[in-house]
């Protein structure tokens, strides 16, 4: 798995930091709606549409919130250091986490709770 996430974190790595979260993110969902489509056109049908959006959408927010600590985790790994832990979603949530930002963990609550509807 490292083999694969390496290349394509040094290909997404921009001097932008939106556009760093942002290419991976995009790419994501359209690599999904791909994989998706295929068997969806060749059957003709659009039972999969519904949950391949919904699946999307909760994996491109879980993308966003996690791609800086995959990034630093690797980058700690490459270094030889110590890896950072996974910022905890509760603590962001209070106000504690230096990993994540409250806001950013509540609207990507907002969206994943819309997404399972």
């Amino acid at each position: 798995m490292a083999s694969i996430i390496r290349p394509l974190l040094q290909a997404t790595n921009f001097s932008s930091p939106f556009l760093r979260t942002l290419v991976p993110s995009v790419s994501l969902a359209y690599a999904l709606q791909g994989l998706v489509a295929i068997p969806s056109i060749a059957a003709q049908t659009e039972r999969f549409y519904d949950l391949s959006g919904s699946l999307t959408y909760i994996s491109c927010t879980a993308l966003s919130l996690y791609l800086p600590t995959i990034r630093a985790r690797y980058a700690a790994a490459a270094a030889g250091s110590v890896k950072p832990a996974w910022p905890s979603l509760i603590q962001a949530a209070m106000g504690n986490s230096a990993g994540l930002n409250w806001r950013q963990v509540l609207l990507s609550a907002a969206v994943s709770i819309w997404a399972t509807r």
